[in-house]
């Protein structure tokens, strides 16, 4: 039981992997990441600066334990950092997308 501990009545497994997750569980903090980073970004093809992306990490994480999820800050950090380039092409394909449908319109 070295990786374990126990906190507020509950026994906690300290070194837990973000693939351990319930896929249900993972997929609503990859969509809470994803929302919140494209909705920061101001120009579409750019990273946002870092004190802006760890406070979107910080939010999130608040999320992550008000859900009762119990995942180390540093296993949902590097998820999000791997993520970044997909959020950013995400980003990028759905602008590309709304433009290529006004210019129809118009």
């Amino acid at each position: 039981m070295k990786n374990h501990v126990y906190e507020n009545g509950r026994l906690i497994q300290t070194n837990k992997k973000f693939s351990a997750l319930k896929q249900k569980q993972k997929e609503w903090i990859a969509n809470e990441l994803r929302q919140r980073y494209i909705s920061a970004i101001n120009y579409p093809y750019t990273k946002l600066r870092p004190k802006k992306r760890d406070q979107i990490l910080d939010e999130v994480y608040h999320l992550i334990e008000q859900q009762e999820i119990w995942i180390p800050y540093d296993e949902v950090e590097k998820f999000y950092f791997s993520k970044i380039p997909s959020f950013i092409r995400k980003n990028r394909k759905m602008i590309e997308e709304k433009e290529k449908i006004e210019s129809q319109d118009g």
